[in-house]
């Protein structure tokens, strides 16, 4: 693969830690993306518990564990410009902000199981609290947005928020866990450089497709 052709505005299907290292100043790059994370997990491991403890994890425990075997993230950490879902999972002790996703969960007194969702990021500092019903059927209305086979879909709004107010328009946006496509969705919307990495084949051929469906000329706003 050649730089930066095969890379920027391009989906790349493969694993994220071989892929990342042909690319070049990648660290130099901004980080948004939601690893996998607390799924199947060991229990023993979680950062909640060294947090309720007031103690941190230790120099070994380095791995999530979830369905796809273990994942190391310290990589993450490398970018200086980043932000990362999946706090207290994925603990971020760097970071010099946190911006939570409210998923508004109570409608009609209907309640889902995680009300929110937190990312560690380094784009900003203190709490940003961003509001979007997102469970199941219920949804935020404001722009119709289909649901698709991942299990972690973030919604676009979301993802476009997070771009919008934390990057400029020179940035190159990296998601190496992009599944669905939707930081890539976002990142064309919003007329960004992405690089997005996905090691599933079926989501790879989403986000592709989902790409492919943008206008060329979409009306652009900063």
């Amino acid at each position: 693969m050649n730089y930066p052709d095969d890379f920027i505005n391009q989906i790349i299907c493969g694993d994220c830690l071989e892929v990342m290292k042909g690319i070049p100043d990648i660290y130099s790059m901004v980080l948004i993306t939601d690893p996998p994370y607390g799924i199947g997990y060991d229990p023993k491991w979680l950062s909640d518990i060294h947090i309720a403890k007031g103690t941190k994890p230790n120099k070994t425990d380095k791995k999530v564990i979830n369905d796809n075997g273990e994942i190391d993230y310290t990589l993450l950490f490398e970018f200086k410009k980043r932000c990362i879902f999946g706090y207290p999972y994925i603990p971020d002790y760097q970071a010099t902000g946190w911006i939570v996703w409210d998923k508004q969960p109570q409608v009609n007194g209907r309640g889902i199981t995680t009300p929110v969702e937190i990312a560690s990021t380094t784009l900003r500092k203190g709490y940003d609290i961003f509001h979007c019903m997102w469970a199941g059927y219920l949804r935020d209305l404001t722009k119709l947005e289909r649901r698709y086979k991942h299990p972690t879909q973030k919604p676009l709004k979301l993802i476009k928020y997070i771009i919008r107010k934390y990057t400029n328009k020179n940035d190159i946006i990296l998601d190496p866990f992009l599944g669905s496509g939707t930081t890539a969705v976002a990142c064309k919307e919003l007329g960004r450089r992405y690089i997005g990495i996905e090691i599933s084949p079926e989501y790879c051929e989403i986000a592709r497709r989902r790409i492919k469906a943008i206008p060329k000329l979409l009306p652009f706003k900063e």
